[in-house]
């Protein structure tokens, strides 16, 4: 449970949401003996002894390639349930918060996630498939590790045991912190939309977003979009000043997380997940789920909209139909700004851009509406992207240290943002992982510190 969180002691609500199932639990292990009645059940009804499993809890649309895909689900939405079980004590103590807008229907629809979860803490290889009871086990290898003493520091600290991890804390709370980034736990979830959050302040932030468009009154210069208040103005101003540069590419990335997302997808060449059905294989979950959907029957799955007859072999091509059929109206709403050439989609405005009229951007490209209804490219944030990138060309170019050499033959640039003004160089060992595959990304480099670069924020309401 969340640290520091006043509700961890209480007792639960817990609410089962299997079918018409009305039973409600006070803590997670009376819970979780509960729903596994109910996966008992389920194996042994008729209707669903076949190749794929459905998942039966209430407006859950899951679909599972296998009986333990399906029990790690379910026993996910147990977990879930507990997140908004306690997102909800917190609404309930923050009576001035606004009312989630978001839609209620997906308040079920949990991520896909693995078969199984895996401990990869140094010499454990236990496995669960429950998620409730993998970070209690996860937590117990953050309290029972003890402080070492490494090299010359007088003061023992905490180390980090988890695979390819060298990571070292304080004390064991920290520690207990830092394995939630490896095991992606979340802590709390809002109780109306079923958003998850790896901590309260996050929840909190998605709580305040949710003032109507009148009382968001913080606005971002660069792009105009409006925010509830200042934090999470500059928490969005970061994106536009951030810049992390791929070591293997010309790519650069708006944070250290994208960075390590992108280069797991496109320098990473493992694909540990494999299709039962032929030799394909692939980097995470999800592309295997939608790889799986294309050995559906064409028919699979048909538009639910009355007087409509389209079918399609996968949810994603049904999900494109229906916002180009049913959503758009076959709008152009999407206009070239040089050329004037309508789209309807953002996508295909951006290779319009890219291949008719060369434009590029490290970033992916933003659209503002303008008076006449059409989306057009952001020129202000375009332009400052553009000139912000020049700037550390320029800046960064007489600095021969700066300079990094990679296996491709590329000179790339690594640029940090840091609170001090002062510019400094030294050399770092950079890890980055894949947590998808655990493939250890060795990243050596001299970077270069930079001025930090700040934007003017409007702080005072908008009249």
């Amino acid at each position: 449970m969340a640290p520091g969180n006043k509700f961890k002691n209480s007792e639960l609500i817990l609410l089962c949401e299997w079918e018409e199932c009305l039973f409600v639990g006070k803590c997670m292990e009376e819970f979780c003996d509960h729903i596994a009645e109910h996966l008992k059940e389920y194996r042994q009804h008729p209707l669903e002894r076949t190749e794929q499993y459905h998942c039966w809890w209430r407006n859950c649309e899951f679909l599972a390639t296998g009986p333990r895909e399906l029990v790690t689900h379910v026993n996910f939405h147990s977990y879930h349930t507990k997140l908004k079980f306690l997102g909800s004590q917190l609404r309930a103590s923050h009576q001035d918060w606004p009312a989630c807008s978001q839609n209620s229907h997906n308040q079920n629809q949990i991520p896909r996630i693995s078969e199984m979860y895996v401990c990869q803490w140094e010499n454990c290889d236990v496995t669960y498939n429950n998620p409730e009871w993998f970070y209690r086990h996860v937590a117990m290898h953050a309290y029972s590790t003890k402080k070492e003493n490494i090299s010359s520091n007088k003061k023992a600290i905490c180390c980090c045991h988890w695979k390819d991890c060298s990571g070292t804390f304080k004390g064991k709370h920290k520690l207990w912190d830092h394995l939630r980034t490896h095991t992606q736990e979340r802590v709390v979830a809002c109780p109306s939309c079923g958003a998850m959050f790896s901590n309260n302040t996050k929840f909190f932030d998605h709580a305040k977003r949710q003032v109507s468009e009148d009382q968001q009154v913080f606005v971002c210069q660069n792009c105009d979009k409006h925010f509830a208040n200042e934090r999470l103005l500059r928490d969005h101003m970061r994106g536009h000043v951030t810049h992390v540069t791929c070591p293997f590419c010309d790519t650069v990335c708006t944070s250290v997380s994208s960075l390590k997302a992108h280069i797991r997808f496109r320098h990473c060449d493992e694909r540990p997940f494999h299709c039962d059905l032929c030799e394909s294989s692939f980097k995470n979950a999800y592309d295997l789920h939608k790889h799986v959907e294309t050995h559906n029957d064409s028919n699979a799955y048909s538009c639910d909209v009355e007087g409509c007859v389209f079918t399609s072999r996968t949810s994603q091509i049904l999900r494109q139909h229906y916002k180009r059929a049913h959503m758009n109206n076959g709008n152009l709403k999407y206009k070239c700004h040089i050329c004037q050439k309508c789209y309807s989609w953002c996508y295909t405005l951006t290779l319009h851009l890219r291949k008719a009229h060369k434009l590029s951007c490290h970033s992916r490209f933003r659209y503002k509406e303008d008076d006449d209804g059409y989306l057009r490219l952001n020129l202000a944030v375009y332009n400052g992207v553009m000139g912000l990138d020049q700037g550390l060309e320029n800046k960064m170019a007489p600095k021969k240290s700066s300079v990094v050499q990679n296996s491709t033959g590329k000179d790339s640039y690594a640029s940090c943002k840091r609170s001090h003004s002062s510019v400094e160089l030294h050399t770092t060992r950079c890890q980055r992982w894949s947590q998808t595959t655990a493939e250890k990304v060795m990243v050596e480099s001299e970077t270069s510190i930079m001025e930090p670069v700040y934007f003017e924020l409007q702080t005072t309401p908008v009249i």
